[in-house]
């Protein structure tokens, strides 16, 4: 089984999450399980008002015969205990997690993370490690990796940093990276940002981003340029996000209009480059809020992306509806009609259905995702996921 699975556990179990009292003690359990493999996710997170300082959280993949060599294996996506002065100008993660350095990749890394906010506006950021590898017992002698960033707050407007990261696998760099970023606020309407990433070990860019945008009561407009390798792509959620997201330059503008109190019609139109060959990436998006909290939504979308034989058009529709009896439905299909199929079925589904409960301190939640693709002919999965929250004295 591929590793996309927890990527679209995740936001399932953020989108259950609700904000709750503030108790002396909290403790928070949370199991998924799927019926391929079959596999499962637990989540536990702790934190207490005595301590308010200090949190701890877990997030622990475990997978049965997936199809890697017909062996049992399990990852450990995040084992971490937070620390942070009552003041808030020092804080330290101890254990795994994903480290952020600005323009620079996310690592996801056995250690250790400094934050601190010094004199004169500064902020600096360390993180140092054992890179984390797939399986719970893959040896890695040697292996290490280095970063960090320094950045200036100028004042209430923006800010801007250098981070500088390397990576080392038995004892030899593979990667080794330095990146900058910058963004500020043009009064109350107008932002611009600026990130640049240069690989150090294989000279070249990793990722330049540049963006600009307006905003008015009802309308905002963003310009845009990028440049990314392969290395700082996103994981992919969706079929959009398969086919979509490639090593490419990109540079185009989106356009949001708040046309009515509930409804926001966005258009996106720009161009690729991929290699020595260009294509165009249009994008038309409507959002309708079913009532004033935007507890209930309806949004479509249609696309045309893709350059020569690998071009396609889809369209995508997603619902969420609150129901009674503390129940949420919520479904998103996305449907996708290559230029070239090549042999692999006229058009590609891929669909998205789940129920939700909330009462008190239960959370319960049942998904089902079904797909095919250049990669499947056919695809199903089924997620399950039940939580419960105690508060103690």
């Amino acid at each position: 089984m591929k590793r996309r699975l927890p990527t679209l556990a995740l936001p399932a179990l953020a989108v259950l999450a609700q904000a709750t009292s503030a108790d002396p003690l909290r403790l928070r359990a949370d199991a998924l399980a799927t019926t391929a493999s079959p596999a499962g996710l637990l989540v536990l997170d702790t934190s207490g008002a005595a301590s308010p300082g200090l949190s701890a959280e877990a997030v622990v993949w475990v997978a049965n015969g997936a199809g890697i060599d017909d062996r049992s294996h399990g990852d450990v996506l995040v084992v971490a205990v937070d620390a942070r002065t009552a003041s808030g100008g020092a804080a330290a993660r101890l254990g795994r997690f994903v480290e952020m350095l600005g323009a620079l990749r996310p690592e996801h890394v056995d250690g250790g993370a400094l934050r601190f906010r010094l004199p004169q506006r500064f902020d600096l950021q360390v993180v140092a490690g054992v890179p984390v590898l797939p399986g719970l017992s893959t040896s890695r002698s040697w292996d290490w990796l280095v970063g960090g960033r320094v950045a200036r707050r100028l004042g209430d407007w923006g800010s801007m940093g250098i981070a500088y990261e390397q990576r080392r696998d038995n004892g030899e760099r593979v990667t080794e990276e330095v990146g900058a970023d910058a963004g500020a606020a043009l009064g109350k309407r107008d932002d611009v940002a600026v990130r640049v990433a240069y690989d150090v070990a294989n000279p070249g860019l990793a990722e330049v981003a540049l963006t600009a945008s307006h905003r008015t009561e009802h309308l905002r407009t963003e310009l845009y340029a990028i440049d990314r390798a392969a290395s700082h792509l996103l994981p992919a959620t969706s079929l959009f996000s398969v086919l979509g997201d490639v090593p490419a330059q990109r540079a185009g503008g989106v356009v949001t209009w708040l046309a009515a109190p509930r409804l926001d019609l966005t258009a996106d139109c720009g161009a690729r480059r991929v290699d020595a060959d260009y294509g165009l990436d249009l994008a038309l998006r409507a959002r309708l809020k079913l009532d004033d909290r935007g507890a209930s939504s309806l949004s479509t979308e249609l696309r045309r992306s893709g350059i020569g034989m690998d071009a396609w058009m889809g369209a995508r529709g997603a619902g969420r509806f609150a129901l009674p009896y503390a129940l949420a439905l919520s479904t998103e299909l996305e449907l996708v009609r290559p230029d070239d199929a090549r042999g692999r079925g006229a058009l590609w589904p891929w669909v998205l259905g789940a129920v939700s409960w909330d009462r008190g301190g239960w959370q319960s939640a049942v998904a089902v995702e079904a797909s095919a693709s250049p990669e499947y002919r056919s695809r199903v999965d089924a997620l399950f996921q039940l939580s419960r929250r105690w508060g103690m004295p």
